[in-house]
């Protein structure tokens, strides 16, 4: 049965406010289970807001475009992308912070294809306030995913130190730099180019 638009719109909502609730949830418990690292629920309490934020805007949305539809979307959602997304954050995590990071950033870069589709969605459509919101959530995810790109080297070397090995503080700045310049290739790089839909 074919769908209409905001059927498909409501889909990607539905999609994008499950996935948002299971991440929120899951940092919320770091921010509690990482006070060792001040540093660390410093940048995590800044994303959590954002968070919080992405899901009132979705919320806000699907109760002004149609809040059974997307209430249905939801109830879809929880069970296969919120599952996917289990599979990445697990809300008890005892493996040590670097190993918490880093399904934080798996998690990130889920929602920000999330979005990615959702934006794609809405402006292939003619939906320009979705379009919008999309647009601007994907760019906190792409901040998160840059902030956690020198927050996680330097939680590595922590936890190494704690562990008792001999981990180099100083080689920092060199991995920064090296992760830096790779992001930046990657985004001048001819691998942008614009792929058409004929060509999938």
């Amino acid at each position: 049965m074919a769908r209409d638009s905001n059927e498909a719109i409501n889909s990607y909502i539905g999609d994008m406010l499950a996935l948002e609730d299971h991440i929120e949830k899951a940092i919320r418990g770091q921010l509690t289970d990482l006070k060792a690292y001040p540093e660390v629920v410093s940048q995590l309490q800044q994303i959590h807001r954002k968070i919080e934020r992405h899901i009132s805007d979705l919320r806000m949305l699907s109760d002004r475009r149609n809040a059974g539809g997307v209430a249905q979307s939801v109830k879809r959602a929880g069970s296969a992308f919120a599952g996917v997304a289990a599979g990445v954050i697990d809300l008890v995590r005892s493996e040590g912070l670097p190993k918490n990071l880093r399904d934080d950033y798996t998690a990130f870069n889920l929602a920000n294809i999330g979005y990615a589709m959702l934006y794609t969605t809405a402006v292939s459509l003619g939906d320009q306030e979705v379009g919008e919101l999309a647009q601007q959530h994907y760019r906190d995810y792409t901040d998160a995913v840059m902030r956690f790109n020198s927050l996680v080297p330097a939680a590595v070397v922590r936890y190494l130190q704690e562990e008792g090995l001999p981990a180099r503080e100083d080689v920092l700045p060199e991995v920064n730099r090296n992760i830096d310049e790779a992001w930046h290739q990657s985004a001048v790089s001819p691998a942008n180019e614009t792929v058409s839909a004929r060509e999938l």
